[in-house]
């Protein structure tokens, strides 16, 4: 009852004017969401220099990097404004003192929730093993481009 609750007041944030349209990334864009208490946060910072070291990785595999800390937020480096943040947290469940790394897959679904200390390796091989990754592999390797490991 919980989730249901959490989803439909999402889904009333979402529709409300100047609330972050999540869906405009369905079926192109994964979602990397690092929600952290502070931007001094050290989980958050080595995560935001890895991010930084693999940006060949982030790209390969389709990625958007939003960080959520307290009531801001950016994607990309690009900052969000209060009320697309709040929808944000609304929607994805997760309180200012939160400390998570969520991916949301290319059909709009979370497909993990884990700990800010959690490695991208791990993100990278568990994205690596979606079908719709799987498939993309295959066309890059058939095309001759390269693909990045974890």
């Amino acid at each position: 009852m919980k989730r249901l609750s959490v989803f439909v007041f999402g889904l009333i944030i979402m529709s409300t004017p100047g609330a972050y349209d999540m869906e405009q990334h369905l079926w192109q864009e994964r979602l990397l969401i690092l929600v952290a208490p502070s931007e001094q946060d050290p989980d958050l910072q080595r995560l935001r220099e890895i991010v930084r070291e693999r940006r060949d990785a982030i790209v390969d595999r389709d990625l958007r990097v939003f960080e959520l800390v307290a009531d801001r937020g950016w994607c990309d480096g690009e900052p969000l404004d209060a009320a697309e943040v709040a929808a944000l947290r609304a929607r994805l469940a997760v309180s200012p003192d939160a400390k998570s790394m969520i991916l949301i897959g290319l059909d709009g679904g979370e497909k993990r929730r884990a700990s800010l200390d959690t490695g991208l390796s791990d993100l990278f091989a568990q994205i690596d093993g979606m079908p719709m990754r799987r498939a993309d592999i295959r066309a890059k390797r058939s095309a001759g481009r390269p693909v990045t490991e974890p």
